[in-house]
């Protein structure tokens, strides 16, 4: 630095130095730092209060879809109130709910006085919500079977659909090893509407019979599953499977029986060990008579079946056997052969003789005529079960089969004009068509049809018309 510099310098530090002892110039200096100070200050809390403010006013602008609910200080109100809801909900329904609305939350600024009272807020969303329930879903395979309210109500019904299949092994007295449900069936927690859930019992009764059809007959007197199978046209094995829980052998009038043969959406699969006596069949012995038409054969003595004990592990399915291993097989008593003797002589000639022989034996039970308020167009012949029923003349089987009140019957044609029919048979030997020549055995006697014991009603007919079968028998008739 040159002189001249240092000099210039010099004289700036003294006159300032100069000026800092003036006590004027010092006020002047200290007032004007008060007065950033206070200004300073103020601008800050000025600031403060403002950020303060908007804290204290910030609100949510409830919402969802285009549909708008109120002014809310924060978002947990909302929540609180819409899990109330769900209680509430829950409680008149007896089922969990869940609403499924998505909320909007829109960040306002408001007062006190701006924001939704939280009454017209639970208002608000009861008015506008839509909500679902929680059910649990019965699937099979990926569908679904059923809708129940919970999942112990859904474990309750699979075990519900095992009993009558337990109870049934417990009664016979087979000793029940495993009992399972054969298809892979899943539980599922769904969110559906509440008119979707559906009630245990209809469940249980869809899933048992795989159709909601209801179709039953109520059992009168003198009926069987045989019998009842036969008037509906479905076959006996169909009823049974209809009827698991009842004993085919053993109905009583006023029982009721449906008719809807099930095909159940779940395979029920027990495992049982059962012991139980099993007949030993007979073998038949043939012995040969002059006595009989060649076509004709009769018991000389019956045979008896022989008995035995078995014990076998048994696998059945919805109740039907459909897999057995014997295990252990004791006999207990032989069995005795039949002995049946077969005619050798030529039977006489199908074409009708002219004159009518008496059908059976049997005790004559009711004639031809006024009969109890209308008329009978027969005579009731009573006699056993299986007593053989002859053709009163030769002639061609014009029916051979069921014929309502007459159970089974058998019509033959004699030519002329003249028919003889014979009723309430238990089993046929002719069929449509055949000819049959006269005393020729053509059913037996039995008591099918409307019937109040086992006879043959017979009837001849001229031109179709009905005449006393006694004004004919043994007599010529053409």
């Amino acid at each position: 630095m040159n002189s001249s510099n240092f000099m210039g310098c010099q004289k700036f530090k003294n006159r300032f130095l100069k000026m800092f002892k003036n006590k004027k110039f010092n006020m002047v200096i200290l007032a004007t730092l008060i007065v950033g100070i206070i200004i300073g200050g103020g601008l800050r809390l000025g600031y403060n209060q403002m950020l303060k403010h908007q804290r204290d006013t910030l609100a949510y602008n409830v919402s969802f879809g285009n549909k708008d609910i109120g002014i809310v200080r924060n978002k947990e109100m909302v929540t609180s109130i819409v899990k109330s809801i769900e209680e509430e909900l829950s409680n008149d329904y007896n089922i969990e709910v869940v609403i499924n609305q998505s909320f909007k939350f829109e960040k306002v600024h408001a007062e006190e006085n701006e924001l939704t009272e939280l009454i017209k807020i639970e208002n608000n969303i009861k008015s506008k919500l839509t909500y679902n329930v929680v059910a649990y879903a019965i699937e099979v395979k990926g569908n679904t079977l059923g809708l129940l309210k919970t999942k112990k109500l859904a474990n309750k019904l699979l075990e519900e659909i095992k009993k009558p299949y337990i109870e049934m092994a417990n009664e016979k007295g087979a000793k029940l090893e495993e009992v399972e449900v054969v298809e892979d069936v899943n539980i599922v927690k769904r969110e559906v509407p509440f008119s979707k859930v559906q009630k245990y019992d209809e469940v249980l009764k869809y899933i048992r019979k795989g159709t909601t059809e209801e179709k039953t007959h109520v059992v009168k007197k003198g009926e069987s599953f045989w019998s009842i199978a036969h008037k509906y046209n479905i076959t006996v094995e169909d009823l049974i499977k209809a009827n698991i829980d009842k004993d085919s052998e053993v109905i009583q009038p006023g029982d009721e029986l449906s008719l809807v043969v099930p095909k159940p959406f779940l395979t029920v699969a027990t495992y049982e060990e059962k012991k139980y006596i099993e007949k030993v069949p007979y073998e038949t012995k043939y012995e040969k008579t002059a006595s009989l038409y060649n076509d004709e054969v009769r018991v000389k003595r019956s045979g008896t079946p022989g008995k035995k004990e078995v014990v076998a592990k048994v696998e059945k399915q919805n109740g039907i056997e459909v897999a057995k291993e014997i295990l252990k097989q004791t006999l207990i008593s032989q069995p005795v052969a039949q002995i049946k003797i077969k005619g050798t002589k030529e039977p006489p000639p199908t074409i009708g003789t002219g004159r009518f022989m008496r059908p059976t034996s049997g005790r004559l039970t009711s004639r031809y005529g006024p009969r109890w308020g209308g008329f009978h167009y027969g005579v009731d012949l009573a006699s056993r079960i299986g007593t053989p029923i002859k053709a009163a003349d030769g002639g061609v089987v014009t029916f051979a089969g069921w014929k309502g009140s007459y159970g089974y019957m058998v019509e033959i044609d004699h030519g002329g004009g003249f028919k003889t029919r014979y009723a309430h048979c238990s089993k046929i030997y002719v069929k449509k068509g055949e000819r049959v020549y006269k005393d020729k055995t053509v059913a037996a006697v039995g008591n099918t049809g409307r019937s109040t014991g086992p006879h043959v009603h017979f009837e001849v007919l001229k031109y179709d018309k009905n005449k006393n079968p006694y004004s004919y028998i043994g007599k010529k008739y053409r």
